[in-house]
This record gives structure tokens, sequence and C-alpha cells, in this order.
């Protein structure tokens, strides 16, 4: 009886007290955004108890994740706060974001200077800037770094001529995200095999600037080339990538870039064919042909068509297709061959991707008003399955100029009967 008093006087702790320590800190690092790592995170926690405290300041992980903003008012944090980062974080892998909203980039040179003390640990490079110094991109660029796993650079100013360091990846072993996004840069590319797995680059591309990236990346995966246009060399290697699966690719000189490819693994094509005199609708279906991918999402934003667009020999050869999204542009002839091609006149033939369950039209224009709903309706319900196809999820329909009002109506009793459905004007 005394021995059952004195358990039930003695104080008990509270059960987070009980917590081991390690697992404590490892629940603390789940409190960094995943985007970024305002300062006053650590300064939260420590403020609880001496406990915290003292897990906070022996917690590197806490400590190895750096948003750092450069404007026209100042540094934020601090360079004695950066400073005190990279001294509490001690080995462990670096993480960090370079912001410079104000047009001078110079601001970052001192900021530069300390973490590249510490260039032996980054992990995440990320530098969002109005213009960049090329000298300044030399020192994220240049140099060793054994654990550095991804780089991504955007600089939005105006056209510029920095050098892109495509090169510098031989420097990087473990590096598997590049991304870059500049106007104008001139590329320097690598010298040797890399082991990138995502590729973005949104800058001036020739196709053999492309086919030679590609080559040198047997195990990209995720692929994004903007701003094809031009040819390069008159002649143009033709390359077979095994392992690319998700292929973004716009520019005057996309479609002769596709022309030069062969894809077995491709699932996701974004085309953007470009302002061109070249039948990018048969290369495109050659492609198909040729690569023979299990095509799941296609993309195709369109500015101009050609004058007889044969819709149905591209999606003939796609019969896996789940995603399907469609844009046309102003003072081109609109999307009613397309609606046409998915919903032919009576009696409809709704052979053509017959798994398709995301459908987006966007830029419709001088289209038989009810035309784009009784397409839907023959993809949905009772019409699927009575035509044989999947039954749509979601659909969305953009017009130029008006909403027709048979649509609109048909629409809502669409979305009222379950279908995820928007309708709405496209500019």
């Amino acid at each position: 009886m005394a021995e059952s008093a004195r358990y039930i006087s003695t104080p008990k702790k509270p059960g987070i007290s009980r917590i081991p320590p390690e697992i404590l800190g490892e629940i603390f690092t789940h409190c960094l955004p995943s985007d970024s790592a305002p300062q006053n995170t650590q300064k939260v926690l420590s403020s609880v108890c001496r406990l915290w405290r003292t897990l906070v300041l022996t917690t590197p992980a806490l400590w190895a994740s750096l948003d750092i903003t450069c404007s026209a008012v100042g540094l934020y944090p601090p360079l004695h706060v950066i400073h005190t980062h990279l001294q509490r974080s001690r080995a462990h892998p670096l993480s960090f974001i370079l912001r410079a909203s104000y047009h001078d980039s110079s601001c970052l040179l001192p900021v530069l200077a300390a973490l590249a003390v510490a260039r032996q640990r980054w992990e995440n490079v990320q530098v969002k800037s109005f213009r960049m110094r090329q000298n300044i991109l030399d020192l994220i660029t240049q140099g060793d770094a054994p654990l550095l796993r991804s780089i991504r650079c955007d600089i939005t100013g105006p056209p510029n001529t920095l050098s892109v360091p495509l090169r510098a990846l031989c420097c990087c072993p473990r590096l598997e995200s590049f991304h870059w996004k500049s106007p104008r840069s001139q590329l320097l590319l690598p010298l040797n095999e890399t082991r990138l797995t995502s590729l973005s680059l949104r800058t001036t591309l020739s196709i053999s600037e492309c086919i030679t990236i590609l080559r040198l990346s047997p195990r990209l995966s995720r692929a994004k080339l903007h701003d094809l246009d031009s040819l390069g060399p008159s002649t143009t290697p033709h390359l077979t990538h095994p392992a690319l699966c998700t292929l973004t690719i716009a520019g005057d000189q996309s479609s002769t870039l596709l022309a030069a490819l062969t894809l077995p693994a491709l699932l996701d094509l974004d085309f953007v064919p470009g302002y061109t005199l070249a039948p990018w609708d048969t290369i495109l279906s050659a492609f198909l042909v040729r690569s023979k991918p299990i095509l799941r999402q296609l993309s195709l934003s369109i500015p101009q068509m050609p004058p007889e667009l044969a819709l149905e020999n591209i999606l003939d050869h796609v019969p896996h297709l789940r995603s399907l999204m469609l844009a046309g542009c102003f003072g081109y002839p609109p999307l009613t061959a397309v609606i046409r091609a998915l919903y032919p006149p009576p009696p409809p033939v709704l052979s053509l991707c017959p798994r398709l369950e995301v459908l987006e039209l966007a830029g419709i224009s001088d289209c038989p008003n009810g035309l784009c709903t009784a397409m839907l309706r023959a993809r949905w319900g009772a019409g699927a399955r009575a035509n044989g196809v999947a039954c749509l999820k979601s659909a969305r329909i953009g017009f130029m100029g008006g909403v027709y009002d048979r649509d609109e109506a048909d629409m809502k009793e669409l979305c009222a009967e379950g279908l995820q459905g928007t309708i709405c004007l496209w500019d």
C-alpha cells in the first residue's frame, strides 16, 4: 500500500520528455519547410525549454538549409547569421537558395565567399536573380562539389551573354538535376558522360547541342528543352535514347529535333512546334511509329496548324493515351478539326484514344454550338460504355471570343453527374 502511494505521488515526466533525443531531433527537422528554411524556425524551437535549446544547437540538420535574399534594402539573413549556420551545421550536407531581387547581383559576392568555404558539403543549390554576372556565376559552378545533387538557376532579366556551365558537371559526380533559365546564353557542353536524370534548359539551343547533351546523359529520364531556334551543323545525327520518359521541347526547330530522336521509353510528351513551315504533324506521326512508345500523356501547343491537320494519324499510334491537351492560338484555323477527329459526324467512331481519362482543349472558335459537349457526352457515363471507351474523369474546354450557351448548359449537366469539368474563356 505504501509503495502504491509512493508511486502515485511521484511526479511523472511529460511524454515528450521521454522521447530519445535523436528521435526528437528528427522530428525537429520536419518542422523546416521543404522549399526554404526561415531563420526563426530554430529560434521558436529553442525557446520552449532548456532541453530543446540544447538539442536544437546540437542538431546539424536544423542549420543546413539557408534562404538568402539580397535586395536594395540589404542582406537577409545578415552575414554573421550565415556564418553561424555554417558552423552549427558541421559536416551535414548543405542546401541553400540565393535570391537577388535587386538589378545588380554583386551583393551576392560576400555571401558566396562565405559559402565557398563549405563547398565540399553543397547538396542542393538554387539561384534566382534578375541579372547575373559571369564572375559570380563561376563562383557557383566552378570547383569540386562531391555531394552536389541539384543546381537550379533562374535569371529573369533581359538577354545576356552568360555561359551555361554544363562543362562543370564533370566536377560534380553525384549531380542528378540541372535546371537553367537564362535568355540567349552560350552553352559550354559537357566533355564526358554525366549522371543527370533531370534536365531543363530554357535558353538558345541548337539541334546539335541538344543531341550532344542527350547522348552524354544516358540516365536522363526527364528533359525540358526550350527555345530551339537554330539548326547548327547542316547534318543532324540520329539518336536513340532508351531511358527518356518525359520530354518537353519548344521552339521553331523542335520538329527537327523530334525527327532526329527515337525514344522507346517515352511516357509523357509536351510538344510546341513553334512557327515553322515543317509539317510537324507528319513528323510527330513518324516519330511515334519509329519509337513505338507507350505514351500516357500528350500535350500539343499549336501556334499554327497545317492546312489539313491529320490528327487521327497521330492519335492512332497512342492507344494507351490517358491525358490529352491541345491548345491553339489566335489568327489560325480553330481546333474544330481536332474535335471532329475525336467525335466525327454520325455514326460516331470513337476508336481513337479508347483509354482517355483527361481531356483539355484550349483556343476553340468557329465551332458548332454544342459540338464540344456532345463529344464529352460520348465519352462519359452511358455514352462511354456504349462506345466501348474509358469514361472521362476530367475535361477542360477553353473558348476564344465567347462561350457557347449550349456548351455551357451541357457542361453544367455533366458536372452535376460527376464529371470534373470546366468551361471558360481562353486567352
